[in-house]
């Protein structure tokens, strides 16, 4: 695309927007463009890949559904009359909301794009290193460096004058152990909408505790099968929150009637301590921003409150059908794809128990610890979610080191035996949630630990 100023395009968008009356049709048109960077290293490969700034259009109209096109050239916007029909009588198709203004920029306390290519390999290239020479027992590693910088500039004709340049971040660390015949690992991410300083938390000596978690699981045995008492730790019970619960609120599924949920609106659909929260709202977090791809401000979502079913998650088109208001789940991969209604940082509210409190009333259970893997079934409302490890627990003791462990069962009645959420902060995981295998955006998950009274468990 022939670059232009962002206040260039607003000048352009604003015209375009106003040429079409709310009162006859929704409009809309969408600015996006990201560059990114990544480097992955392991023993038999160094990959690096640099995009700069890649950027596109999207404008839309609602005439009893999106009719939407996309080009990649300014020069392209006197196409958009031509393309996209004035028309009468579908003002009301789309619920009106009132317009605003914003034009805010993330700026990281370092930005990546002012360090040499050549720093960031020397980084990810000491963190390989230094974990290949720590111990005999690392026989490989995979270290990747993920860098992203987006911009979204959106106008609508209801008054949305939006702009917003957000960085995101992610690194992820694999020691790979091998003692005889035994190969395990443990993992290390951390992300989100910071900058280059995501480095100063990764010193030796937590490259060091890295390391040790890894070698730690050479010890593992298989976790026991059945029915226990379990402990999900923040990232396990963000596995619960977004891929075994969030993805049936999905308001798009609703109304196709593809969701287990579509009937449990203001209905108990989980213990009474449970609160369930999705909000883009949190600073720092992956999937955070200020107004999502249809430019409805972002805002906290209360999915679950003490146990009873409160909301969906809308993008303008399913909250208009349903008569709702959106919070800001209305998103897109890129100009080039769908909007959909989707998650963004979705999690528990903390409790008010200790995590030593929960251990000790447990005479024999399993702690699970480091979510790793989730499916759902938002029709049928079964779940399986996997732990990367976990721990026995004994007469009130956190004993044996446990291999991965599989979580199942549906999840209505996994909700609704949870008797215990701890008060510890907030910890969120971030990561990339499709819709399907497609649609790609970045989110979290997580809460603090939660306590089920019998649970299924088995190896995972």
């Amino acid at each position: 695309m022939t670059e232009k100023s962002f206040e260039e395009i607003f000048t352009a968008f604003e015209e375009i927007s106003n040429s079409y009356k709310r009162s006859d049709q929704y409009f809309d048109i969408l600015y996006d463009s990201t560059s990114s960077t990544l480097i992955s290293k392991t023993r038999s490969s160094e990959d690096i890949s640099v995009n700069t700034k890649k950027s596109g259009i999207v404008a839309r109209t609602y005439l009893g559904k999106w009719k939407e096109i996309t080009f990649e050239d300014l020069s392209s916007l006197k196409k958009i009359g031509e393309k996209i029909p004035r028309t009468t009588n579908h003002g009301k198709d789309i619920s009106e909301f009132d317009g605003w203004m914003m034009n805010q920029e993330i700026i990281p306390k370092i930005d990546p794009s002012k360090i040499p290519i050549d720093d960031k390999i020397d980084k990810v290239r000491y963190i390989y290193d230094y974990i290949m020479s720590s111990d005999e027992r690392i026989i490989n590693a995979q270290i990747r460096y993920l860098e992203t910088i987006t911009e979204r500039i959106f106008f609508n004709n209801e008054g949305c004058q939006l702009r917003q340049v957000i960085p995101r971040t992610r690194i992820f660390i694999f020691p790979i152990a091998k003692e005889g015949s035994v190969v395990d690992f443990d993992y290390y991410i951390a992300g989100g909408e910071i900058g280059y300083e995501i480095f100063d938390d990764i010193e030796d000596n937590k490259l060091e505790s890295i390391v040790q978690n890894s070698l730690e699981m050479l010890k593992s045995t298989l976790p026991p099968s059945g029915k226990y008492p379990l402990i999900l730790d923040p990232s396990m019970s963000g596995l619960i929150a977004h891929e075994s619960f969030g993805h049936g609120l999905e308001a798009d599924q609703i109304l196709r009637e593809r969701s287990y949920l579509k009937d449990k609106l203001n209905l108990k659909v989980a213990s009474d301590i449970c609160t369930i929260i999705d909000s883009p709202t949190i600073e720092n977090k992956l999937g955070s921003f200020f107004f999502d791809d249809e430019g409805i401000r972002a805002g906290k979502n209360a999915l679950v409150e003490r146990g009873i079913l409160k909301n969906f998650i809308y993008d303008r088109r399913t909250a208009s059908a349903l008569n709702k208001i959106p919070k800001g789940n209305g998103r897109r991969e890129s100009y080039a794809h769908p909007v959909h209604p989707r998650m963004t940082n979705t999690y528990f509210e903390s409790g008010d128990y200790s995590l030593e409190e929960m251990i000790s009333e447990i005479k024999n259970g399993v702690i699970l610890q480091h979510g790793y893997f989730g499916m759902e079934d938002p029709i049928g409302g079964g779940c399986q979610c996997t732990s990367k490890k976990g721990y026995l627990i004994e007469n009130g003791v956190k004993t044996k080191i446990l291999k991965a462990i599989a979580l199942s069962g549906p999840v209505l009645e996994l909700l609704q035996n949870i008797d215990a959420i701890s008060r510890d902060p907030l910890e969120l995981d971030g990561g990339t949630c499709g819709k399907g295998n497609e649609d790609m955006v970045p989110v979290t998950s997580g809460g603090s630990f939660i306590r089920m009274k019998s649970a299924l468990i088995s190896p995972g």
